[in-house]
């Protein structure tokens, strides 16, 4: 019989493989988190306020990580999945939970791991959601496979692994992004092109099939990551995806032959068709090639515009925006009149935003090709800058970025919008010993059924 949480205390692992637990909170990772005592018990598929019966497998001397057995008490905000795959497939966490709970409970985390970080209560609001969270997300991401006879299929990974789960839907992506997803999954195996296989790979060609769809004229592009670039049937593979009705738009070819995860490598092929898309961003144009970065999806990107344009504010200062991309937050600002210097380093985005830039008229914005890092002292000599504006990576903004836009550039207001939790209560914690003030932090939903949660903080010198 499981015992309940609460008669085994301590910290060491629990003795028995099956425990009852109540979950207290969602962890970063979009796990429930219960606890034995003070050891601390992650179940994938709970939700707060749920009790359930779950059995440890991996233990740790603080944590372990259990699979839900039963659930004893259900959340009222439980749901039934839309997704055939969910819990399979690694792609979504928390389709279990219904979307308003999902926002809240986002915007728990936010302040909890803020609040811990700074060691005080922090200016939470409530996060922003979609209106529908299906279907939202324009860039369309499968890998490819080995199917049961040895063909090509799509799918996702499986949580904390590299196995692959071959689907048949994805119900967050936009329907038309896997119509052209499946069908170029359907002509890999037309025309018998195997995927990938080893790390680095050393046989077959097919290693992840990537869609965008345009949300301002529904054009979709495609790009097949493959570790060879010469293979028979690719130019007859190209013109198909191209012909007819329901075909992309562009069709390329990414090179990546390198060992590991990452999706994309340094070379692309344009087979034919159009060699961007055109997407329309808060009354802004944007040319985004296959391989420049730009928001996942359209929706969330325009909330999250519009909260970056609200916390920037009204004036006429100049405003510097790091890691700029193909410039989401730049051309839009020098829109409203406001002068803008984009830093990016990556050569493509840089190209696109330039390209934006002549592509809607505008004035007083200038992109610069350059690390950030090496880029900010340079600035600090060019005059003063009103607001900073960082999107930086996952891993966040370096200490040495940090100081530089502290200490040199000194603008009344830095708006830093993360996409990690973790780095970015490391980097408001530094900038809070030089001199700046978290006024706002606003969770920005663009991953819904994900743990993921945008942040756009506010700080003030």
């Amino acid at each position: 019989m499981p015992r309940r949480s609460d008669q085994r205390p301590g910290r060491s692992p629990p003795s028995d493989r099956v425990v009852r637990l109540r979950i207290e909170e969602l962890a970063l990772d979009g796990d429930g988190m219960g606890r034995i005592g003070t050891y601390l018990v992650f179940v994938p598929g709970t939700i707060p306020g749920e009790e359930v019966e779950a059995e440890i497998g991996r233990r740790g001397e603080s944590h372990g990580r259990a699979k839900l057995v039963r659930v004893l008490s259900p959340s009222p905000h439980r749901v039934v999945p839309r997704c055939r795959h969910f819990g399979d497939c690694g792609g979504c966490s928390l389709q279990h939970i219904e979307y308003a709970e999902q926002l809240r409970l986002k915007e728990a985390m936010v302040r909890s791991h803020l609040g811990h970080a700074l060691r005080a209560e922090v200016p939470v609001r409530p996060a922003l959601g979609l209106d529908d969270p299906f279907g939202f997300r324009n860039k369309v991401h499968f890998n490819v496979g080995r199917g049961a006879e040895g063909e090509a299929v799509l799918g996702h990974l499986a949580a904390r692994s590299r196995r692959l789960v071959p689907v048949a839907e994805c119900p967050v992506h936009a329907d038309a992004g896997n119509r052209v997803a499946f069908r170029l999954g359907g002509l890999l195996r037309r025309f018998h092109v195997a995927p990938a296989e080893g790390d680095p790979p050393t046989r077959g060609v097919a290693r992840h099939v990537l869609a965008r769809v345009s949300e301002a004229s529904g054009e979709t592009q495609v790009v097949l990551v493959v570790c060879r670039d010469r293979f028979p049937g690719r130019d007859a593979l190209a013109e198909a995806m191209l012909s007819g009705p329901g075909g992309a738009t562009g069709v390329h070819l990414n090179l990546n032959d390198r060992e590991g995860s990452l999706v994309l490598g340094r070379e692309t092929i344009h087979l034919g068709g159009k060699d961007r898309l055109v997407e329309e961003i808060g009354g802004v144009q944007f040319l985004v090639s296959p391989v420049s970065f730009f928001q996942t999806g359209i929706r969330g990107a325009r909330l999250l515009l519009g909260e970056v344009l609200s916390a920037v504010g009204e004036g006429g200062g100049p405003v510097l925006d790091l890691y700029a991309g193909v410039g989401l937050f730049a051309l839009p600002l020098a829109k409203t009149g406001r002068p803008v210097v984009a830093v990016e380093e990556n050569p493509l985005s840089v190209r696109d935003g330039i390209h934006g830039v002549k592509r809607n008229g505008l004035k007083g914005v200038r992109f610069v090709r350059a690390r950030v890092e090496d880029q900010v002292r340079r600035l600090a000599g060019e005059g003063e800058f009103e607001v900073a504006v960082l999107d930086p990576p996952r891993e966040g903004a370096s200490e040495k970025v940090l100081r530089l836009v502290a200490g040199a550039i000194r603008p009344r207001r830095i708006v830093y919008v993360s996409c990690d939790l973790r780095s970015l209560a490391r980097d408001l914690k530094l900038l809070a010993t030089l001199g700046f003030r978290l006024r706002s932090a606003v969770p920005v939903d663009m991953f819904p059924h994900t743990s993921h949660v945008e942040t756009v903080a506010t700080l003030t010198r």
